[in-house]
């Protein structure tokens, strides 16, 4: 993954009791000082509330960990050995326990940090200083309010998988006459297009209609400052625009923005910036599900929900040309109509009379509510 420093990134889901986030890196040798921060906000200058500064400063052999709100530093906890080197990898884990943060570094515990700032509130990760990253990772307690883990979200890759079976990738290349390639799934469904070339313009077999899913997966470029992604109403300059998502990681005084929109009859309508998280990094890879409703789509990203925007250009069929441009590799854009999903079920292990539509399910994963069944994944040929 290897993210630039200084780091901003939104924790999918924010901080609850169980979560816990695993960060690996390497001091380099010139280096003397990093920080790692969780923070209710994304600014670092001036800094957003800090429920945990975590800052290691190897020529004072210490890690001073603090907190910062409304605008005024903690007292300063210094207490404990010096686990860093230069030039030496490191693992830190950052656990979230009920009273405090547990914190680990290469396996072995190494303080707690009792909770200075309500950890709800807590939903963004920076890391600043002299620092290389090489991975981090979030695990554990995921709120289906935003996304599932564990168990549900094997299942939820089980939905994208199946949702639209997977040829060899020459079978289904990308078609540089325009379209999709010959053939295509039972009901009509188009092959997965691969590693097709950006600017990417292609039809959208079908149209747009409640239950449509668009899948796509791909890395944002190493020095990524934007991309987009357009559901537009025909394939030209000036076509309307029914979902105009611009991912701004790097963009003027923007910095890490989900920005959506429309545009009708070359008139731009009102922003919509608000998201829970940001779930992009250059040099990451990225796998989005943009599903449409009847009254919105909603959007999620590495199998957490993130935004719903309600649609603005009427009628959904109208709807007909995806194309995507900016600083991103596409690895594969693929479609799932709903009449596919009918043969595909989700059942509860403990009560098998209990069948899910998969479409559905997806439904219930984004609205929290599972109804305390615990589902295994059947596919139905």
């Amino acid at each position: 993954m290897n993210p630039g420093i200084p780091y901003v990134g939104g924790i999918p889901g924010g901080m609850r009791d169980g979560r816990q986030i695993v960060i690996n890196g390497t001091v380099p040798h010139h280096e003397h000082s990093f920080s790692i921060n969780l923070q209710t906000g994304p600014n670092i200058n001036p800094r957003s509330n800090t429920a945990l500064h975590f800052n290691p400063r190897l020529n004072d052999n210490c890690v001073v960990r603090n907190s910062y709100q409304h605008h005024s530093w903690g007292g300063e906890e210094r207490g404990g050995y010096q686990p860093f080197q230069r030039g030496m990898p490191f693992e830190i884990t950052i656990l979230c326990q009920h009273h405090h943060y547990k914190i680990s570094v290469n396996g072995r515990h190494f303080c707690d940090f009792r909770h200075r700032v309500e950890k709800h509130h807590v939903n963004t990760l920076t890391i600043e200083g002299g620092v290389q990253i090489h991975s981090i990772r979030f695990d554990g307690a995921h709120s289906h309010a935003h996304g599932v883990g564990g168990f549900l979200g094997r299942v939820v890759g089980e939905i994208a998988k199946a949702a639209m079976p997977t040829p060899p990738p020459p079978a289904g290349a990308y078609n540089p006459s325009g379209g999709y390639p010959a053939g295509g799934y039972p009901g009509g469904a188009p092959q997965p297009i691969y590693n097709p070339p950006v600017p990417f313009t292609t039809a959208i077999s079908g149209g747009i209609f409640p239950g449509k899913m668009i899948f796509i997966s791909g890395v944002p470029n190493p020095n990524a400052e934007r991309f987009t992604i357009n559901l537009m109403c025909g394939p030209y300059d000036g076509s309307d625009i029914a979902l105009h998502c611009d991912v701004r990681l790097r963009v003027g005084g923007d910095f890490n923005v989900v920005l959506r929109n429309s545009c009708q009859g070359g008139g731009w309508g009102a922003e919509e910036r608000h998201s829970p998280y940001f779930p992009f990094m250059p040099n990451a890879n990225f796998d989005m599900i943009i599903m449409a409703e009847q009254h919105q789509f909603k959007i999620a990203v590495n199998n957490q929900h993130l935004l719903e925007f309600r649609h603005r250009v009427q009628p959904l069929n109208r709807i007909d040309t995806l194309q995507i441009k900016g600083d991103v590799r596409l690895t594969q854009v693929r479609f799932h109509n709903d009449v596919i999903a009918r043969r595909r079920l989700l059942r509860c292990r403990h009560c098998s009379k209990h069948e899910y539509n998969i479409v559905n399910i997806v439904h219930f994963l984004y609205k929290a509510s599972i109804n305390n069944h615990e589902l295994i994944f059947y596919l139905f040929i």
